[in-house]
């Protein structure tokens, strides 16, 4: 029994851990174990308190009056099943006592999966990893220049010999952002409110245009750009990277260093964020620079995904969702935007987003357009970059509260015209991937056949008014 919960505190010196918990309030832990006393329950729940952080004689020191006040959640019995339980049981720090037990070294960090109660374990180095950058050959040309958009991404992976699945992130953000062009655009609030007459406007039918990879490249058996700084990373993703799991961070379209236009909230740019899960897959093309001239392949990936974000981030894992992308298997979307037109307006009247007074999609656009921040892509792209976003005001009605702007208004609620198969596999993880049940599974949708250029039609969708010119906008 002494070797058990020494085994739990410490690998090597047990006699002193054990001398500082206590069995009881005369008997230190080590002392019991050298005497010929029975087991009991009380006892048991006594060192399993303080093994979950629990300090005898300053939080408690009547263990069965305690035990109804913290309310722990193992029924004395079956030794094993006991530890088990208080092994899945959270310490004082929150945290379950098995992960603050790997923390504190019970299993090395041995750049190998361990797994308990079916979840991977933080056994991986996360200084001496993998860090670096391909650049992945979507399916749209935003920018109209004949090449397919590239899109930078930016990977941190631990050292594995076999394949590993991968945690993505789509921010616009994450390359930087454009402050001052942002605050240039932004709109006045203090207008007076102008009366609305009761309308209908009709949303065009949006489509997607894929283009076809074009030329090609050597195929090399390693990226050649070394990640060196990323402006920050997300702490979801810094855990399971400890467990095994590939980071992934994707700007997209229109940001430094990759290409394109941005195209806030269409399907363009999502679109160019599942490529990079095509690519993970073998169904995209990655370059080891600019000049896609060598090709990467993604032969660490088991093809296995989930995606993390919060708001703008969160909003661009909802979209992938919609898509239905294989082996996107869960995605964690925090506080996403499910209603673009809801995060502008309010029911016919213009809204700014809480703490962005003046904001639209326009402010928005030069907020992340972070190309502009490398001087070279400002010289040669700025007038393009000025073109579109010229067009995608004249889409914004801010004086009628509604707008004709098909990223703004179609991504509202849309239908795909083909029905969607939901898949017929179970969400059975790879190495290393677990699903939660708090996490959203992801179902197939249809697939563009065309090899040239293909279009997804979303069923167009109508805003109408009745009633009160004000407060009648109804979506």
């Amino acid at each position: 029994m002494n070797g058990l919960f020494a085994r739990f505190i410490s690998p090597t010196n047990t006699d002193y851990p054990l001398s500082n918990l206590v069995a009881d309030a005369e008997t230190d832990l080590l002392s019991y174990f050298q005497s010929d006393r029975e087991w009991s329950p009380n006892i048991f729940y006594t060192v399993a308190l303080q093994l979950l952080g629990f300090r005898y004689f300053i939080d408690f020191e009547n263990t069965d009056s305690f035990l109804k006040e913290v309310q722990i959640p193992i029924e004395y019995g079956n030794l094993v099943e006991n530890l088990y339980h208080l092994l899945n049981t959270r310490t004082v720090k929150g945290n379950l006592l098995i992960e603050q037990l790997v923390s504190d070294g019970l299993i090395p960090e041995d750049n190998r999966y361990h797994f308990f109660n079916g979840k991977s374990l933080a056994t991986f180095n996360c200084h001496d990893v993998i860090r670096e950058v391909v650049y992945v050959e979507s399916r749209v040309d935003s920018d109209q220049d004949g090449l397919p958009d590239l899109v930078k991404v930016n990977i941190i992976r631990p050292r594995y010999e076999g394949k590993i699945p991968a945690v993505m992130t789509a921010s616009p953000y994450h390359q930087g952002t454009n402050d001052k062009a942002s605050d240039k655009a932004l709109y006045n609030m203090n207008v007076d409110l102008e009366v609305k007459e009761p309308h209908t406007i009709q949303v065009e039918e949006p489509q997607l245009e894929l283009v076809d990879p074009v030329g090609s490249a050597q195929l090399v058996s390693e990226a050649e750009e070394t990640l060196t700084h990323i402006n920050s990373s997300y702490t979801l993703n810094d855990y399971l990277l400890a467990r095994g799991f590939a980071n992934l961070y994707v700007s997209g379209l229109g940001t430094k260093d990759s290409q394109g236009l941005m195209t806030n909230g269409d399907y363009r740019q999502i679109e160019a964020y599942k490529n990079v899960i095509d690519w993970l897959n073998g169904r995209c093309r990655a370059f080891t620079d600019h000049s896609r001239q060598r090709q990467v392949k993604a032969d660490w990936s088991n093809g296995k995904v989930a995606t993390t974000g919060l708001s703008y981030l969160g909003t661009m894992s909802n979209g992938l969702a919609t898509t239905g992308v294989d082996d996107l298997e869960v995605i964690i979307a925090e506080a996403g935007i499910s209603s673009w037109y809801n995060y502008y307006r309010e029911n016919g009247l213009v809204t700014s987003p809480g703490g962005y007074p003046g904001e639209d999609f326009d402010s928005l656009a030069e907020l992340t357009y972070s190309r502009a921040l490398r001087a070279g892509d400002y010289l040669r792209h700025h007038a393009a970059h000025v073109a579109d976003l010229e067009e995608v005001k004249k889409q914004l009605d801010r004086k009628q509260g509604t707008t004709t702007n098909s990223g703004m208004t179609a991504t509202i609620s849309f239908r795909q015209t083909k029905s969607r198969q939901r898949s017929s596999s179970p969400m059975v993880p790879k190495t290393g991937m677990s699903s939660p049940s708090m996490y959203t599974k992801c179902s197939k949708p249809f697939q563009p056949t065309s090899r040239n250029t293909s279009s997804i039609t979303m069923e167009p969708m109508s805003i109408s008014t009745t009633g009160s010119p004000l407060t009648s906008v109804r979506v």
